[in-house]
């Protein structure tokens, strides 16, 4: 067994292929939300400004964009199985939530016997 940890924007996060068993799990710890600097309050003002939903297109959209593609290295195929952790309770609020793909089957617990039996 090995450990792989990486930044949620770089490459090992973003940019590799490890089908089958060489990849069981990935944990997301924290949100990668953009620094609030300049760049980032301009691209909030413009979409405020566009369409109303600033913070979401300018900002939290950009952050799950990065969550699902540290997500999608544990399934890289239909009949890939693994297990996707996201340490962040923020995962679990409401207006969060809603950025998940609607068929993920998510499961908000602290059971760390459920996590122990996927692994068994």
């Amino acid at each position: 067994g090995a450990v792989l940890l990486a930044v949620a924007a770089g490459r090992f996060g973003e940019g590799i292929d490890l089908p089958g068993d060489l990849l069981k799990a990935v944990f997301v710890v924290g949100l990668p939300l953009s620094a609030p600097d300049l760049e980032t309050k301009s691209l909030i003002d413009y979409f405020d400004k566009k369409f109303r939903k600033g913070w979401d297109y300018g900002y939290l959209f950009p952050a799950f964009n990065k969550t699902l593609q540290n997500a999608g290295r544990c399934i890289r195929s239909e009949t890939d199985k693994g297990l996707i952790v996201f340490l962040d309770e923020r995962y679990a609020w409401p207006q969060y939530k809603r950025c998940f793909p609607t068929d993920w089957d998510m499961v908000v617990s602290t059971d760390m016997g459920k996590i122990k039996s996927f692994f068994s």
